[in-house]
């Protein structure tokens, strides 16, 4: 007990040091093109459900158009997030009250959860509503009461409007009704088929406007995590599982497997409906996701992050009441968790004052650098330049349109002309005709800007803005300045 003011105190820190970073680290590239979405609110998009454009207008409708009201949402929901893995916790394990205090501590030591905190994306809503379905799936076994099930339907809706790998707790959840001895009679009765009516009803404007549209998102997600490459499957398998020592830490990560062996055993030997239950919302989803990294063509380390809501729950359970007394679990544990925690400081650290010796061209903190000065060269070039017609940003990546529209602090409508399917939310384009575009190209040549030449009446290099990181110019941000006059108004609307 004597440590829980500890614990409280280092998170207290922890979240008082988030709320200062998240207004001051700028916005990573999908940031920016989320909150584009935010100034388009649509039933759906290409890459996403809509709920983080929904929580980025709404804090940014309270506030204004800044980084901190970008993300504080996210960071309220991971906060959110946290109480409800307390409370879950709290229920498996009422004998121990300072398991509860420990598991939501490893939870914001990892950089899974930490970068959720920081960084507003669809994992961030995905995490509550996933945590919220396990709550109410361990209250269920507990009390055996119908009316969570109806709240297992709300959280399953909300997490699909966040992310589509919420589905995938269906089959988690049906897998445990199957193989539980105890829970099999809820599949003989109403309300888990109401709770998947519910769902399917929260989710359904996403359905309609995939309708609309020939399954675009749909299509869109299953080509992108199943399109076949020629990398050997093995290589893509250890890059998966490399990924995910990484998000949780090494050690942790072996900690996960090895208690998930004794969860299994513990489930057999004494029939714990509970270890059944963790394992079955956890290692299906991982086992998923191993699955298609090794068939497809990318694998991305967050796509499994949901198991791990009820992982570490399992992790927290097998500690406490298998573990806790013998020495050198204890000492593996505490190296473990004290090595996540080093970890965790030491990025953070280097996140907003670089120092670690990575390679400035490798190092993935560099996107959250030089947005701001380059929407700053573009405003500049404006200002001087005026057109009666005004203004619109035309980029070679969506993520770089966004990045720039945002920073400029205008309303410019900014777009990708290769990429027409990511901009439905846009509509109507006619309005375009006979404006200037600043267009961001990187690499610029005589072919390609021909091809521009096509949508404008004149084309012509006007600068270049490099991205300097570290002291290096960072090729994949940096970007040619390109003005286009007179827009000739021929990409039809989308």
């Amino acid at each position: 007990m004597r440590k829980i003011p500890w614990i409280i105190s280092i998170l207290v820190i922890f979240y008082l040091l988030r709320l200062v970073a998240i207004g001051w680290l700028q916005l990573a590239p999908d940031e920016s093109y989320y909150w584009q979405w935010s100034k388009h609110l649509d039933w759906s998009y290409l890459d996403h459900p809509p709920m983080v454009a929904y929580i980025m207008a709404l804090f940014t409708g309270l506030g204004w158009d800044h980084e901190f009201f970008v993300r504080i949402g996210g960071l309220l929901m991971s906060l959110v997030t946290v109480m409800v893995l307390y409370r879950t916790c709290r229920r498996l394990s009422p004998d121990d009250p300072a398991l509860s205090w420990e598991v939501i501590f490893i939870a914001n030591v990892t950089l899974l959860f930490s970068a959720g905190c920081l960084i507003q994306t669809p994992d961030t809503p995905l995490l509550l509503f996933w945590a919220l379905a396990v709550y109410c799936g361990v209250a269920l076994i507990q009390d055996q009461s119908p009316r969570w099930w109806y709240l297992w339907g709300v959280a399953l809706g909300l997490g699909l409007l966040s992310k589509y790998t919420m589905i995938l707790i269906v089959p988690c959840q049906f897998a445990f009704l199957l193989f539980s001895r105890n829970d099999r009679h809820w599949l003989f009765r109403k309300e888990p088929w109401l709770a998947l009516l519910i769902g399917a009803a929260i989710f359904s404007p996403v359905i309609y406007w995939n309708w609309q549209h020939d399954w675009l998102s749909f299509a869109f997600q299953f080509r992108h995590g199943f399109a076949p490459t020629d990398r050997h499957a093995f290589g893509k398998l250890m890059e998966y599982l490399g990924g995910q020592a990484g998000i949780i830490t090494p050690l942790l990560f072996l900690i996960f497997l090895y208690y998930s062996t004794t969860a299994y055993g513990l489930y057999r030997r004494r029939r714990a409906t509970e270890y059944l239950y963790l394992l079955l919302v956890s290692w299906p989803v991982i086992l998923f996701f191993a699955w298609s990294s090794m068939r497809g063509g990318v694998s991305q380390p967050n796509w499994p992050a949901p198991a791990y809501v009820a992982g570490l729950l399992m992790m927290g359970l097998v500690y406490s009441r298998y573990y806790r007394r013998k020495r050198g679990h204890r000492i593996f544990m505490s190296v473990a968790v004290g090595m996540a925690l080093v970890v965790n400081v030491a990025l953070h650290i280097h996140l907003f004052r670089p120092y670690l010796p990575v390679p400035p061209k490798i190092d993935t903190t560099q996107q959250f650098h030089g947005w701001r000065e380059l929407g700053q060269q573009i405003n500049r070039h404006i200002a001087d330049n005026p057109h009666p017609a005004g203004y619109f940003l035309l980029a070679d990546r969506h993520t770089k349109a966004a990045g720039a529209l945002f920073y400029t602090g205008k309303p410019y409508v900014a777009i990708n002309f290769s990429e027409p399917k990511r901009y439905l939310f846009l509509g109507n384009l006619d309005g375009l005709k006979g404006k200037n575009a600043v267009i961001l190209l990187r690499p610029v040549n005589e072919q390609i800007l021909e091809h521009y030449r096509s949508f404008f009446r004149e084309v012509a290099v006007i600068g270049e803005h490099k991205a300097i990181f570290r002291g290096e110019v960072i090729d994949a941000y940096s970007t040619y300045l390109v003005l286009g006059k007179d827009y000739r108004g021929n990409r039809r609307s989308f």
